[in-house]
């Protein structure tokens, strides 16, 4: 059965003979085609087909709503030409009318009262179930997976879904593997790992952190990718994340209540998550029965006032994040930031008034020496534990935040790639906003307090064990003064040797300054992909940038060349 067309179709399959007998299934399913991608109209639905290896950031990523909505936009891919062919001729197929059973196994908490309709699978069943026995035993309608991941594998507590296939494959623009990829056994039990391309569904749910990116902003190569191991299965229709997401309860429940009907679902999960990620997070790979032609709507920018004398807004912005840190309910009973803010409310929530210049000068010079003293105390409690609590603002306050002003397009500074850059306003005055950059490669990489130091690193994206690792850290927009500031990394990445972790300087007037630090890695590291985390503090702030990179094995020596 031939579903209803598209308004425009982008063709990017190159010119070949074989290219040109695809073209004979693909385009019935758009009106009107064309292969260049600056002649795609910026209204009405859209479908995209291309090799994944031609589907980058730079073509498709526009297409989708990064820079102009298009909520009725999708996908057509595959790892080679007769894996794409076999996903076309699947939009041709009419699921059967007894395929009704729905299942969402989730690692991130049950749904609250799913439909009688819908299996819920959570924890205490991946501990007592035979998981891959229950997906594959008969078909879903619809498969819904969520929980931490990447864009090789969905974790299940015990057990994941896996992207690696049999089927060689080139590993396309990005050629850093999984650990496993290079000899190195996997870290869950093989026996619990399930291929995407086994799940028995006619549609796939992946709903984690950049479970299907586009080629070139993938962590990883072409063969251990989630969505072309589903493409390759039974799947009509795939519905991933091209970067990060912060979907959690809100998201779960338009799943499970969602029906497999004409409707978007990409479209309708992409409306309801906009008021914390303001930019396409979900990305369909199918055809779109239905139509969504109606954007998520925006808001306007709300304008802020800058004249504020320097001591009255120095106050101000401290006191406010005081209450983020005591009274958020982020810190736990106990924590010395969490006493040493609230007893900073006291002493300066009083002295919140209209003062004499000199009563002024005298307040803030009292002021700047209590926020030195903590923030010291807030770097060094990072340093020695960099799993505070005090590090995970971003998630805990971007849960009761909302996205208020439309998002704007620019460039990671660590990588040049499209990224979109916004604010999350706090639903109650104990929510500080947090500014945050998310890159289509990186991730939801960088976050500071609003009017917080803005902070960058870039590192080399690869090296090999043994190598140093250059990294480099600007500070700009910092208050003059004194910031404190430090890199830490992944425990698995320990390898390494790193000389002064943690660093002061003093800022100038301008509000920047550079630094490096060199990791000295060792042979005994794994080859797979890290990431390292910088960090400033200042005025009760902190401002995190995180950089991905990768360790691959030394080349192989060529056959005959002396050793």
């Amino acid at each position: 059965m031939r579903p209803g067309p598209a308004a425009y179709g982008l063709d990017l399959l190159g010119d070949s003979p074989s290219s040109d007998a695809v073209r004979l299934l693909l385009y019935p399913l758009a009106r009107d085609w064309t292969r260049d991608p600056a002649a795609v109209p910026e209204a009405g639905s859209l479908v995209v087909c291309g090799l994944h290896r031609d589907l980058r950031w730079a073509t498709t990523a526009p297409l989708l709503g990064f820079g102009r909505p298009r909520p009725s936009a999708s996908l057509l891919t595959g790892r080679d030409l007769p894996s794409l062919s076999w996903m076309i001729a699947k939009q041709y197929v009419t699921v059967r009318a007894e395929v009704t059973h729905r299942v969402l196994l989730t690692g991130e908490g049950p749904a609250a009262a799913p439909p009688a309709d819908v299996e819920v699978l959570t924890h205490e069943d991946f501990e007592t179930l035979d998981i891959r026995e229950y997906l594959t035993a008969s078909p879903w309608r619809r498969l819904m997976v969520e929980g931490h991941g990447k864009d090789d594998l969905v974790n299940l507590g015990v057990w994941g879904v896996l992207g690696l296939s049999d089927v060689r494959t080139p590993d396309g623009p990005v050629s850093l593997r999984p650990r496993y990829g290079y000899g190195h056994p996997h870290r869950k039990d093989e026996r619990f790992l399930i291929p995407a391309g086994e799940l028995r569904a006619a549609e796939i749910v992946l709903n984690s952190c950049q479970s299907t990116p586009l080629s070139d902003t993938a962590m990883y190569g072409t063969p251990y990718q989630l969505l072309l191991a589903a493409v390759d299965g039974t799947a009509q229709t795939i519905i991933g994340t091209l970067t990060a997401s912060d979907s959690g309860p809100p998201e779960t429940e338009r799943l499970v209540r969602q029906r497999p009907a004409d409707e978007d679902l990409a479209a309708v999960l992409n409306a309801g998550i906009a008021d914390i990620d303001p930019y396409p997070v979900f990305v369909r790979h199918g055809i779109v029965r239905g139509t969504a032609d109606s954007a998520p709507g925006t808001l306007g920018t709300p304008h802020r006032d800058r004249e504020r004398e320097d001591t009255e807004e120095l106050l101000v912005t401290a006191l406010d994040r005081a209450v983020g840190w005591a009274e958020s309910g982020l810190l736990p009973v106990g924590h010395p930031l969490k006493a040493a803010c609230a007893s900073l409310l006291k002493k300066y929530t009083r002295l919140l008034r209209r003062t004499s210049p000199a009563e002024s000068a005298r307040i803030g010079d009292r002021l700047k020496q209590d926020l030195a003293a903590l923030d010291r105390s807030i770097a060094e409690r990072i340093a020695d534990h960099p799993d505070d609590p005090m590090m995970g603002y971003s998630d805990y306050w971007g849960e009761r935040s909302r996205v208020r002003t439309p998002a704007r397009r620019v460039s990671c500074d660590a990588c040049g790639t499209i990224a979109q850059k916004f604010t999350r306003t706090g639903r109650s005055r104990v929510i500080p906003d947090v500014e945050v950059i998310v890159c289509l490669r990186c991730g939801d990489g960088y976050f500071r307090f609003a009017d917080g130091p803005r902070l960058t690193t870039t590192s080399p994206r690869t090296l090999h064990p043994g190598n140093p690792l250059g990294v480099t850290l600007d500070l700009a927009q910092a208050r003059p003064g004194t910031v404190h500031y430090g890199l830490l990394t992944l425990p698995i990445f320990s390898d390494y040797t790193l000389t002064d972790p943690l660093r002061s300087a003093s800022v100038a007037v301008d509000g920047g300054f550079s630094d490096s630090f060199t990791l000295e890695t060792g042979p005994g590291i794994v080859p797979q992909g890290y990431y390292y985390t910088v960090f400033a503090v200042q005025d009760l702030s902190i401002s995190i940038a995180r950089h991905n990179f990768g360790v691959v094995p030394e080349p192989e020596p060529e056959p005959g060349a002396a050793p």
